[in-house]
């Protein structure tokens, strides 16, 4: 298990002991090391390390058939088996910009959307739309748990255009997954 995700395990069992949450009530996703979520659509070589709790979508760390070997440098992918066509997406570099891109943005289902925007115009109008009431809503939550994210995981990196992360993302990880294998 990498460290940062060590981090995240900590910060699950806090929120647990001190208030009575666990870490899917603030970013999203359990924390799930369990090969029984695996789905048709999952790769082979990726370790699952999350699970949403919602349609069998979860999050793993993508090891381009176990060449990768330290999980801390492995892209992070989200599958959603009901995506039909789009079941498996990269949404990170790797976990600590997977921490980082939920500080900037406060919501990691954002980060499956990118293949619907055509420029940044189209990015920030469905985020505005739709995550940012949202949001504002769960402020002081959202303060709590990136203060114990930023106190939990050593070398984030702020991300200040996650637009321009994602689609620079897209051009230097090329996952080698045809999606519509799985439709």
């Amino acid at each position: 298990m990498p460290e940062s995700l060590e981090g995240i395990v900590r910060i699950d069992k806090e929120l647990r002991k001190e208030h009575d949450t666990t870490l899917h009530d603030y970013v999203g996703f359990y924390i799930s090391f369990n090969n029984d979520d695996r789905y048709y659509c999952t790769p082979d070589d990726a370790i699952i390390f999350g699970r949403t709790g919602a349609d069998g979508d979860h999050f793993a760390f993508f090891t381009f058939n176990r060449s990768i070997s330290d999980l801390e440098e492995a892209p992070v992918i989200f599958i959603q088996p009901t995506a039909f066509g789009n079941q498996v997406t990269l949404v990170a570099r790797n976990f600590k910009d997977f921490v980082a891109l939920f500080i900037n943005l406060k919501e990691v289902y954002v980060l499956e959307r990118f293949r619907f925007y055509k420029n940044k115009l189209d990015f920030m109008n469905d985020y505005n739309d739709n995550y940012l009431k949202d949001i504002r809503m769960r402020e002081s939550d959202y303060n709590l748990i990136i203060e114990l994210l930023k106190e939990n995981i050593k070398g984030i990196t702020e991300i200040d255009d996650v637009y321009e992360y994602m689609i620079e993302s897209k051009k230097q990880i090329e996952l080698g997954i045809n999606n519509d294998d799985f439709a």
